[in-house]
Parts: structure tokens; C-alpha cells; sequence
């Protein structure tokens, strides 16, 4: 197993985990809120990008612009979902053919969905921490649904959105939650890891 750097589109920065043997499939993966400190160092994403490689796929992480080494400049959400397109298309240049996931998690939840309402296309999403109202208290003003392929997982005690508010918003879709933790996930990170990457096996899996 070993990471190499990416440049995404000539201007996003990322790295890619590569696993040992023949990949079988990738996960495109992406961080939290930037204003709180989120980019893809962040330690779920690790978590997440060493999971993924374990199960013998390639993982992408990158950061969105105006984020360490990418270019441009935070567009409160705006325009955050085109950095993940790109991204997507990276990753599908990587390994065209194979199953390519989306995992995002707080801040990359919401623009992993935000991204498929607007038409992306993925085999598999894995929303963790997906929040639907902010620091404030306040509920977002736009919900953007859950992609049919995809699945939420939130902590039980998530103070953004917990699974029991999230099944109501979103009463077709699949919330996981995960015992006696709040948005962050303290001391579960490798369980979460593990319940994201089975979903994601899920789907990749033929028919």
C-alpha cells in the first residue's frame, strides 16, 4: 500500500492510496467544512482512505479550493460540487471500468449529495455526519435528497442532524446510526470506516 500526490484538474490538490495487488474498485473521498478546519488530512479521512485501500481499492482524497495546495477560493458551498466533479472524473481517468464510490463526511456529505442532485453519477454514496441544520441550531434551507445509491450515517447524539431527524426529512432512505457518539464520531472512527466501506462493498459487488 502506498499514496502518491495528485494534481485534480490542474487545480485541486489530492493524494491517492493505492493497495497492493490489482484494484478492484475506487472511492472518491470528501472532507469537512473548511472554515472548522476540515481538508483531507483530516483523521476520518485518513481512516477512510486506509479502509478503502484494505478492501483492495484505490482511495482519492483531495481538498476543495482554496484548501491547502488547491487553488481558488471558499464559495460557501457554492461551488464546491464542481471540485468534486472533478475529482470524480480524476479518479475515473484512474481506473476507468472499475465501481467508483463517493464517501463524504459533515460538510463533503452535503456536497457529495448536493452533486448528485445535480446530475454526478456514482455507484455507491456513503453520506457520514450529513447535516441538515447548522451551527445555530437553524435547519438548512436546502435539503438536497439522499442519491438512491447511497446511505446515510449519522452518530446517535449527532447535534447537526440525528439518524431519527434524518429518517424523518428522508423517509426512503437508508440512516445507520451509530451508538452514543455525536457528529464527530470520537472513539467509533474505525467502525464508521468499516459500516461505509461494507455499504459501498455492497453495491460494488455483481449482481
Amino acid at each position: 500500500m502506498r499514496e502518491e500526490a495528485q494534481r485534480i484538474a490542474g487545480r485541486l490538490e489530492g493524494t491517492l492510496r493505492i493497495p497492493d495487488g490489482d484494484p478492484s474498485g475506487i472511492v472518491v473521498i470528501a472532507h469537512p467544512l473548511p472554515t472548522h478546519g476540515g481538508t483531507m488530512r483530516n483523521p476520518l479521512m485518513a481512516t477512510l482512505a486506509r479502509a478503502a485501500a484494505d478492501r483492495g481499492w484505490y482511495a482519492l482524497r483531495f481538498n476543495f479550493r482554496g484548501v491547502g495546495e488547491s487553488a481558488g477560493e471558499w464559495s460557501h458551498g457554492r461551488e464546491e460540487p464542481a471540485d468534486l466533479g472533478d475529482a470524480v472524473a480524476h479518479a475515473r481517468r484512474i481506473a476507468p471500468g472499475l465501481p467508483l464510490g463517493i464517501v463524504g463526511f459533515s460538510f463533503g456529505a452535503r456536497t457529495a449529495a448536493r452533486w448528485a442532485a445535480s446530475g454526478g453519477k456514482a455507484d455507491a454514496f456513503a453520506l457520514l455526519g450529513l447535516p441538515i441544520r447548522g451551527a445555530d441550531g437553524r435547519r438548512h434551507q436546502e435539503v438536497p435528497p439522499v442519491p438512491r445509491a447511497g446511505v446515510v450515517i449519522n452518530g446517535e447524539n449527532d447535534e447537526f442532524g440525528t439518524p431519527e431527524e434524518l429518517r424523518h426529512v428522508y423517509p426512503s432512505a437508508t440512516v445507520i446510526a451509530i451508538p452514543g457518539v455525536d457528529h464527530f464520531f470520537t472513539g467509533k472512527r474505525d467502525e464508521v470506516a468499516r459500516i461505509a466501506m461494507e455499504r459501498l462493498q455492497l453495491a460494488f459487488a455483481p449482481s
